[in-house]
């Protein structure tokens, strides 16, 4: 029911803004001046606001001291010309539409404000919001009051704290009387927060008087009192008052005496109960005939007229009268803490009856919380009982039995399991004497983040010759020293081959494969190699690499897994000439990225729990060659005491190991398809 008016301001000097017209631009305006061009705006329900009511438009000039101005004033619409000249300051416009009358019918009142700022050279758009001052307040008959009450029937409704017929009759009062379904509109003088309301009716023999009060009135929401007559009623009428908050969009209501009604048997059923064992009865009764009978739980709907459920017996009194029975059988389906089943019952002559009943149920609640990374799940129950656990299991597997705390809450108790990982199905219950209370309930957390384009599908080329893993040789997760070899054409170190192991979705994995490549006349040797990170750039004779990329851990991942195959070729090349070479694989788990000079030897990388940033490690070291793909998974060791989780990622694989001081086979190579973490 909101009412729009827009005030438009368009301010300039010299030249206008190029959103103002070429009439405004034709304006003949001071350097200092601005221009309003001033419109209505009723939105969609236009229809409710009469254009032509009593309105008021003034223009207040905001002086230094806070004091306002009254520079202009209109009193009609006609009155307001297409433009408005003004300095350039602070402004208020204040609207009213509509008569200011106390108690009426037909006369609504709204009124609004809003501040602005003329400057020279901007438009400004100003909408000012006008509210309905009035209270609404409706009065609805049911048609069986017109067949009761045939002589006459009124209703009275006054602002004043407790009714008073010579006050109502004589006006002394803001007063309406309603002789048929219709709605009024009051203005509430300060300090009144009360209507108060008086229903007479006749036949022509005995005359039925009613009253009451609606305390705590509001602005913007609307008040209903609806009557029906029923001769089961006590006082022959049904009255409900309800507010309708819709012109604020609120979703708050009050209802009095809904006509269906739901008791407990021996007990009330507004109480928060705990329940721990035995039937409970329900009386649900209605002035008319019961058409509809529900209970509602979480998002499951019980409609007992038309069908049976377990561990809930309805028994038919009457038309009008219904015994609601639930037993064990149907609390065991509830989960626990505090639940809500609610009574949803309709009539024949339209009464809707709703009640919720509060139960504080035995067994486990939803789960409080998990971090996947500290692999730790919080747990919560509620029990009447002594000996209780909570146990848990990955789903269809053994139970495991926790220990319990008392919680702040009566009869709540907590505990804690420090094995929760990534990407599992976990059931959870409460347990007395071994025995499951109450309903399991079933968690699935997340998988962990996983390594990118780890499946080799996508290569690409840089600028500078090199084949790279990844569709972007821009923007790459993965890299090589292909870089260094390309460049001066001595080849590929690590390429895509159509070469996978049985059973892989994809067509492609990747391929290293150690060379001696010459730089400046000189030959020296180049370890097939794969890592996380970024190649720098060619240093002399040797190469800078940047190891680690950001990285994102959800969880903790356990180990690291991968399909290789390898040869590892007797030593050909460097400063060890006899042996066999080293296949090689380190991942590392860190807070930061490292350097490496491959022509300094304090900078290579060699992790360890004493290198600096290095919060978790996994390697692989192997003299062996394996001829067929085989599936290797390497675990990872946390670093004692760490309580932060890591930023960043370094792996990397080699058929060479001694890579970095420039020996190794030249006969020696390595296929690595699918890494993964394992969590």
């Amino acid at each position: 029911m909101k009412k729009i008016f827009n005030i438009i301001a368009c301010a300039a000097f010299a030249l206008l803004s190029a959103s103002c017209n070429t009439t405004e631009q034709n304006l003949n305006m001071g350097e200092n001046e601005g221009v309003i061009s001033f419109s209505l705006d009723f939105e969609s329900t236009r229809a409710e606001v009469d254009p032509q009511a009593a309105f008021e438009l003034k223009i207040y000039r905001y002086a230094k001291d806070g004091d306002k101005e009254l520079v202009r004033k209109y009193t009609s619409l006609a009155e307001i010309p297409q433009y408005i000249w003004l300095i350039k300051d602070n402004y208020c416009a204040q609207v009213k539409v509509g008569e200011k009358v106390l108690a009426s019918f037909t006369e609504k009142y709204y009124t609004g404000t809003q501040d602005f700022t003329i400057t020279p050279g901007n438009v400004e758009n100003v909408t000012v919001d006008c509210k309905l001052v009035n209270i609404p307040v409706e009065v609805a008959y049911d048609t069986t009051v017109a067949k009761r009450f045939t002589t006459e029937y009124y209703t009275y409704v006054c602002v004043s704290d407790s009714f008073n017929l010579d006050d109502a009759k004589n006006n002394k009062v803001p007063t309406l009387k309603y002789t048929d379904s219709s709605k009024g509109y009051f203005i509430m003088p300060d300090g009144s927060t009360t209507l108060s309301w008086y229903f007479y009716g006749t036949d022509g023999v005995e005359p039925i008087t009613l009253s009451g009060v609606i305390t705590d009135v509001e602005p913007q929401k609307l008040y209903t009192l609806k009557f029906k007559y029923s001769k089961d009623a006590p006082g022959g009428l049904i009255i409900s008052a309800t507010v309708d908050t819709s012109v604020e969009h609120r979703d708050d209501k009050v209802a009095f005496s809904p006509d269906p009604t739901v008791k407990g048997v021996g007990f009330d059923a507004n109480s928060p109960y705990n329940y721990q064992s035995g039937t409970r009865t329900y009386k649900v009764a209605a002035l008319d005939n019961i058409t509809q009978l529900n209970i509602t739980y979480g998002d499951a709907t019980y409609e007992l007229l038309s069908n049976t459920y377990d561990g809930i017996a309805v028994t038919k009194v009457s038309a009008k009268e219904y015994s609601v029975d639930l037993s064990e059988q149907f609390f065991a389906t509830l989960y626990g803490g505090n639940q809500t089943i609610a009574f949803r019952i309709k009539d024949a002559s339209g009464g809707v009856g709703y009640q919720e009943c509060v139960y504080n149920i035995q067994g486990i609640l939803p789960i409080n919380a998990y971090d996947l990374w500290f692999n730790t799940a919080d747990f919560s129950a509620l029990s009447y009982t002594s000996g209780v656990t909570i146990g848990y299991r990955i789903a269809g597997g053994e139970w495991k039995q926790l220990a319990v705390s008392a919680a702040g809450a009566a009869n709540t108790y907590n505990a804690s399991a420090t094995d929760f990982s990534a990407g599992k199905t976990y059931e959870y219950a409460l347990f007395a004497n071994n025995t499951q209370v109450g309903k399991s309930l079933s968690v699935t957390t997340p998988a962990g983040t996983q390594i990118p384009d780890a499946g080799f599908e996508s290569w690409s080329t840089a600028s500078d010759k090199a084949v790279c893993p990844g569709a972007d040789a821009s923007n790459l997760f993965w890299d090589t020293g292909n870089h260094a070899t390309a460049s001066i054409g001595a080849g590929q170190l690590t390429t895509e081959s159509t070469d996978v192991r049985q059973g892989a979705t994809g067509t492609y994995s990747a391929y290293m494969k150690s060379m001696k490549a010459s730089v400046l006349g000189i030959g020296k040797f180049a370890a097939g190699n794969l890592f996380v990170g970024n190649f720098g750039k060619i240093d002399g004779m040797g190469g800078i690499v940047y190891f680690g990329k950001k990285f994102n851990f959800t969880a903790r991942p356990k180990a690291i897994r991968f399909w290789m195959k390898n040869y590892e070729g007797t030593i050909n090349e460097g400063n060890h000439t006899s042996g066999t070479d080293l296949a090689k694989v380190y991942c590392c788990l860190t807070d930061r990225t490292y350097t490496v000079n491959t022509n300094k030897s304090e900078t290579l990388f060699a992790p360890t729990f004493e290198t600096a940033g290095v919060l978790a490690k996994a390697s692989w070291e192997s003299h062996q060659s394996t001829s067929e793909w085989t599936l290797m998974e390497i675990p990872i060791e946390y670093k004692d005491g760490v309580t932060t989780k890591p930023t960043y990622l370094v792996l990397t694989f080699s058929c060479s190991g001694y890579g970095d001081y420039f020996t190794g086979s030249t006969d020696s190579y390595m296929y690595v398809d699918d890494v993964e973490f394992v969590y």
